[in-house]
C-alpha cells in the first residue's frame, strides 16, 4: 500500500511519469513485471484512479433539491452533451450537476491525503480561516491548445499518439502540452480499501474556514474530493462508518460552518 501511495503522490506532480520510472524509483519489487501487476490490480480495485488533468474551462453547477426519483432524472438528463458529471442523491439536495457553461465552479481538487493517516475523520477541527482560491479559467489558449487538453486529458497518451488524432508533429503536441498544464490540475485519487469499501456523504455548507477544511482533509489517509461554487463547499467524503459524519454538525454547532446538508450518493453519471 505504501508503495500505491508513493505512485500516486508522484502522479500528482509528474502526470507522464513512465512504469519504468515508477519501479525505478518507488516500487518495492525487484521485477517491473510485479510493479505492473500491482498497478493493474490497484486500478482494478480502485484503490488509486488516474491520473487526468482538468482545468476550469467554464463548469455550470447545479443543485436541485425534492426530485422524488433522482436515479430516474439522472438517466434522463445523462443524455444531454454538456453534462460532464452528475450525482443522484438521497437526502438534501437530491442532484448535483457538472454541465458546461457559466463559470460557476470556483474550485476542484482531489485531495492527495497523508499515509498512513495523520488525523481521522472525527477529529477533524477547523481553526485556520481562509479563503480557498479560485481556479482561474485558462486565459490565452488557442484552439489547438484545447485541441491538445481534450486528447491528453489521460496524459499516459504519448506525444506520438496525440500528434497522429491531430495531425501535427509529437514535438507540437509536447509544447502545447507543457503550455496548458500551467493551467492545469492533476486529478488522482487514493482509497486504500478500495472505492466500494466506503461508504459516502456529500456535504455542503459554507464555511470560513476553507483553507484550514483543505489542511485537515490532507491528513486523512484516503482522498476526499473537494468542490466549491457560489460560495458553498461541496464535499465527498469516503467513510468508514456513516456516524463519522457527525464531526460537522459539531462544528456547526459551534457556529465553524453553516447551511449544512448532508446526502448519500446512490448513481452517478460521467462523461469523461
Amino acid at each position: 500500500m505504501e508503495t500505491i501511495y508513493a505512485f500516486v503522490t508522484t502522479y500528482a506532480g509528474n502526470p507522464r511519469i513512465s512504469v519504468r520510472e515508477l519501479h525505478k524509483k518507488y516500487s518495492h519489487y525487484k521485477n517491473r513485471q510485479s510493479t505492473e501487476r500491482l498497478l493493474r490490480l490497484a486500478r482494478k480495485s480502485q484503490i488509486l484512479t488516474g491520473p487526468t488533468i482538468w482545468c476550469n474551462s467554464g463548469i455550470d453547477v447545479e443543485i436541485i433539491d425534492n426530485i422524488d426519483d433522482p436515479v430516474l432524472y439522472l438517466e434522463k438528463e445523462s443524455i444531454n452533451p454538456d453534462i460532464t458529471y452528475m450525482i443522484a442523491l438521497i437526502g438534501e439536495p437530491s442532484i448535483i450537476c457538472f454541465k458546461k457553461g457559466a463559470s460557476i465552479l470556483e474550485y476542484a481538487e482531489a485531495i492527495i491525503p497523508s499515509f498512513p493517516a495523520k488525523k481521522s475523520i472525527e477529529a477533524i477541527s477547523l481553526k485556520k480561516k481562509g479563503k480557498l482560491p479560485p481556479d482561474k479559467y485558462p486565459h490565452g489558449w488557442n484552439e489547438l491548445d484545447w485541441q491538445v487538453y481534450s486528447t491528453m486529458r489521460d496524459p499516459s497518451v504519448s506525444f506520438v499518439k496525440a500528434g497522429e488524432a491531430l495531425n501535427v508533429s509529437w514535438h507540437t503536441v509536447k509544447n502545447h502540452y507543457e503550455k496548458i498544464m500551467k493551467d492545469c490540475k492533476t486529478w488522482a485519487t487514493f482509497l486504500p480499501k478500495g472505492y466500494d469499501n466506503y461508504q459516502q456523504s456529500i456535504l455542503l455548507f459554507e464555511t470560513e474556514y476553507e483553507v484550514g477544511l483543505r489542511e485537515e482533509l490532507q491528513n486523512l489517509d484516503r482522498t476526499s474530493l473537494l468542490y466549491k461554487c457560489n460560495g458553498k463547499i461541496i464535499l465527498h467524503l469516503f467513510l468508514d462508518k456513516t456516524l463519522e459524519n457527525l464531526v460537522f454538525y459539531k462544528l456547526k454547532r459551534k457556529g465553524i460552518i453553516h447551511d449544512l446538508h448532508v446526502s448519500i450518493p446512490i448513481g452517478w453519471y460521467s462523461s469523461v
